[in-house]
C-alpha cells in the first residue's frame, strides 16, 4: 500500500519492536505482540513486560470516537474478554490478584466484568486546575479524594486506564503504598501513551514491582497537551499555539496499522474524552452517565480542525478526505439523535 509506506516514512511510527506471539487460547481475530523496548526509538527508558493487544473491538474503539454509551461498552466487553484469555495463558493473575479502578474512567474498559471473582479497588484521583485537552505533566496538581481501598495480600494488580502521563495512576499506587500495599506485578492495560508507562515504570522500581503492560493496538507519543494519544498524525495542540508542525506517531505493529489505515483520521486522539463516553460509570459514591454529548461535539471540532491542517501536508489525499468526512458526518448524527 502506497499509503502505509508514506505513514512510515513520514511520522516516527516504530513497527520494527513488535514480535507477534502465537497464543492458543485467544479468539482468532485477537493479536498479541510483545515490544521489544531496547529496539525501540519511543521506549529508550523503560524496561519490563510490554505488549500490544490488537483486537478488532480495540481498532474500532481507536478509530471510531462515535462509538459511546451501550455500543462502546459491549466493545470493550469483547477487548476485555480477549485480555483475560491472554493473562491466563500467560500465567500473569491468579486467585491473589486484584483490580484498581481509577474512578471514573476505568470502568469503562469492563475488565472487571471480564474477570468478576477478582476483588475490585477503588480510588478517584482529581486535577487540579487542569482541563480538557489540557493537562500539565505536575505530579502536585493531582490528589486523591476518595478510596475505598484497605490493606489486602495481593500478588497482581490489574489497572486498566486511560494513560496519558500517568499522573493519576502514580498517585493512586503512592496512596496504596502509603497504606500498605505489597505486590510482585502491576498489569497496565488501556490506551497507553510512552510517557505514561515511563512515569509507572519510575514508580514501580523504586518499590521492587513489576510493571507489565497490555496496550490497546499501540503506545502512542504524547501532543504537547499532555492529553491527546494519536496512532499518528501533527500535533495539533501545537501547531495552534505556536504554529510548528510536529508528526507524531506510535509503537504499532505492521499488521495493526494496516488495519487500521482506511479508518483513522491522522492525529485523532484515540480513547477521546474517555470517561464522557460512557454511561452508567462508578464515581465513588453512585452511577453516573458521562457527558456523551460533548464528547461527540468535541471530537467533531477536533477533527474539523485537524483536516483543516493535515490538508496542507503533502502526504493528504483523497482516501483521508473520505474518512474523515464519513466520521464528522456519523458524529453530526449522533448528535442529532440526542435532541
Amino acid at each position: 500500500m502506497e499509503y502505509l509506506d508514506t505513514v512510515l516514512n513520514t511520522f516516527p511510527v516504530d513497527t520494527g519492536s513488535t514480535k507477534q506471539l502465537h497464543l492458543t487460547e485467544t479468539s482468532k481475530t485477537t493479536r498479541i505482540y510483545r515490544v521489544e523496548t531496547l529496539k525501540s526509538p519511543i521506549l529508550r527508558n523503560i524496561q519490563g513486560q510490554l505488549y500490544l493487544i490488537d483486537t478488532p473491538a480495540g481498532r474500532k474503539i481507536a478509530c471510531h470516537p462515535h462509538l459511546v454509551s451501550n455500543e462502546l461498552s459491549g466493545l470493550c466487553l469483547d477487548a476485555a474478554n480477549e485480555l483475560k484469555k491472554t493473562l491466563k495463558e500467560l500465567g500473569l493473575i491468579s486467585e491473589k490478584s486484584g483490580i484498581l479502578h481509577i474512578l471514573r474512567g476505568s470502568s469503562g474498559y469492563m475488565v472487571d466484568k471480564a474477570l468478576p471473582d477478582l476483588p475490585l479497588f477503588n480510588i478517584r484521583t482529581q486535577y487540579l486546575e487542569d482541563g480538557y485537552r489540557a493537562h500539565s505533566d505536575d505530579s502536585r496538581r493531582i490528589t486523591v479524594t476518595y478510596s475505598d481501598y484497605k490493606a489486602t495480600e495481593l500478588d497482581t494488580l490489574v489497572v486498566p486506564d486511560t494513560y496519558a502521563t500517568g499522573r493519576s495512576v502514580e498517585a493512586a499506587l503512592q496512596y496504596m503504598f502509603a497504606q500498605g500495599l505489597s505486590l510482585d506485578k502491576v498489569v497496565l492495560y488501556g490506551f497507553i501513551a510512552a510517557a505514561g508507562i515511563e512515569r509507572v515504570y519510575n514508580l514501580l522500581s523504586e518499590y521492587g514491582v513489576e510493571l507489565v503492560v497490555f496496550a490497546i493496538c499501540d503506545i502512542t507519543q504524547l501532543y504537547s497537551n499532555n492529553y491527546d494519544m494519536p496512532l499518528y498524525g501533527l500535533d495539533e495542540h501545537l501547531y495552534k499555539e505556536t504554529g510548528k508542525i510536529k508528526p507524531l506517531g506510535s509503537v504499532v505493529a505492521l499488521e495493526t496499522l494496516r488495519d487500521m489505515l482506511p479508518h483513522y483520521v491522522p492525529g485523532m486522539d484515540q480513547p477521546g474524552d474517555w470517561s464522557e463516553r460512557h454511561i452508567n460509570l462508578y464515581n465513588g459514591y453512585g452511577e453516573e452517565t458521562g457527558d456523551i454529548r460533548g464528547h461527540l461535539e468535541k471530537s467533531i471540532a477536533l477533527i474539523k480542525s485537524l483536516d483543516e491542517l493535515n490538508r496542507r501536508q503533502p502526504w493528504y489525499n483523497d482516501n483521508i478526505r473520505k474518512i474523515t468526512e464519513k466520521e464528522i458526518k456519523i458524529l453530526q448524527s449522533r448528535v442529532y439523535s440526542l435532541h
